[in-house]
């Protein structure tokens, strides 16, 4: 009986060699690594923060020691420190791959790239995206600097407000000027891409955690000063 050579046996795959192209395989070449995300917050803030709350401890401690005890203090004292954790600790700004966070006192803003039309300062960053603006609490602007900002779609180039100079603040601190330079080039860089695989998001959201903690807070001091 003669063999069945209705099927060819497998061929090996041909070696790649002088004036030959090389096999697919298929694979894109890998990405370069992209930075990982950084949370921007002035120092000081923490300073701040970390000096205030021991001594409002300290407070809290005497007042809850002492005979008999002072709840009037106590609860002034834990509506200081929410406060304190809500307005002076917490706000601060996460740069990412795709877009920037604003945590801000009580809500939290989520922005891509693409959305973002114009970048600015005057008290704090300032961020415009569709027809909204957004102020960043935890980057304050550096008074003794000249306020930064542009509009994204009509000027090419950024230009400082009253002199008509161009201008890109080198500072590393956490200030609005900085962080709007740094922001206006992340936009640029997203936009070179041409990929269009950044989304458009602009949200603004209330943090449950902040709102909670201050009702709680405000209703300790309520029963602290008029029930206790």
């Amino acid at each position: 009986m003669s063999p069945d050579v209705s099927q060819p046996p497998d061929s090996p795959v041909p070696s790649s060699g002088p004036g030959q192209p090389a096999p697919e395989s298929g694979r894109q070449p890998a990405p370069q690594p992209l930075p990982e995300p950084r949370t921007l917050r002035p120092g000081s803030s923490v300073a701040i923060g970390v000096i205030a709350g021991l001594a409002a401890l300290g407070l809290l401690a005497s007042a809850l020691l002492s005979d008999p005890r002072s709840w009037t203090l106590a609860s002034t004292v834990v509506l200081a420190l929410v406060l304190l954790w809500l307005f002076v600790v917490r706000p601060c700004v996460v740069i990412h791959t795709e877009g920037i966070r604003l945590v801000n006192p009580m809500r939290v803003v989520e922005l891509t790239w693409p959305v973002i039309t114009e970048v600015r300062s005057r008290w704090a960053l300032e961020l415009v995206a569709e027809g909204r603006r957004y102020t960043a609490w935890g980057v304050p602007a550096d008074p003794g600097r000249p306020r930064y900002g542009r509009s994204l779609l009509t000027v090419g180039s950024n230009k400082v407000r009253g002199k008509g100079t161009s201008e890109l603040p080198s500072k590393s601190k956490v200030e609005a000027q900085v962080v709007a330079a740094e922001v206006e080039e992340r936009i640029a860089a997203d936009r070179r891409r041409k990929d269009g695989r950044t989304p458009r998001i602009a949200t603004q959201a209330w943090d449950p955690v902040s709102v909670g903690l201050l009702l709680g807070a405000l209703a300790v001091f309520v029963l602290g000063t008029f029930v206790a």
